[in-house]
């Protein structure tokens, strides 16, 4: 059971994520317990203006790094975020609750280590090291977001990005 709040893009393939509800947070909000649902409602309210800044798009892949607290890291995506995202993200931001205050796109792919999984070793002077992930037929180069959730614990609200295109 899920028990935190957040505004996210969803991917419109997100085949290679090692993990249940592939998404990018836009916004974390933070634990539910003890807050009134109207919350939820305003900070939906927020999450369309967001959505309608970008309608569906794409962000390229930067590379990908380990994130997370120690005994908890997974593996991450890194997107580059375009000037349409800063922006959505301003629309959002009184909402955050994270410890974190910057803002670094990623999707998360899995347990520390998923990343490399379907990954070749290639040998190199008798040494083993793996290909750049974004050189990899396993990772895309750019993901593509057709949806944004709002998330109240176990309750999502899904909508689709192009059918808030202008």
């Amino acid at each position: 059971m899920n028990d935190t709040a957040m505004i996210a893009f969803l991917p419109a393939n997100g085949s290679w994520v090692k993990q249940d509800f592939p998404h990018m947070t836009l916004i974390f909000n933070g634990p539910i317990e003890g807050r009134e649902m109207t919350e939820f409602n305003e900070m939906g309210k927020d999450a369309i203006t967001a959505a309608r800044t970008m309608g569906s798009f794409s962000l390229n892949t930067i590379g990908v790094e380990q994130l997370g607290d120690n005994g908890e890291e997974v593996d991450a995506l890194i997107l580059y975020p375009t000037p349409q995202l800063l922006v959505a993200r301003s629309f959002v931001e009184k909402w955050n609750k994270s410890e974190n205050s910057d803002f670094k796109p990623y999707v998360t792919i899995g347990p520390a280590g998923a990343a490399y999984v379907d990954q070749v070793p290639v040998r190199t002077n008798s040494d083993y090291s793996y290909k750049d992930p974004r050189e990899s037929s396993q990772l895309p180069n750019n993901v593509y977001f057709d949806r944004l959730a709002i998330c109240w614990g176990d309750k999502r609200l899904i909508f689709s990005l192009s059918s808030l295109d202008y």
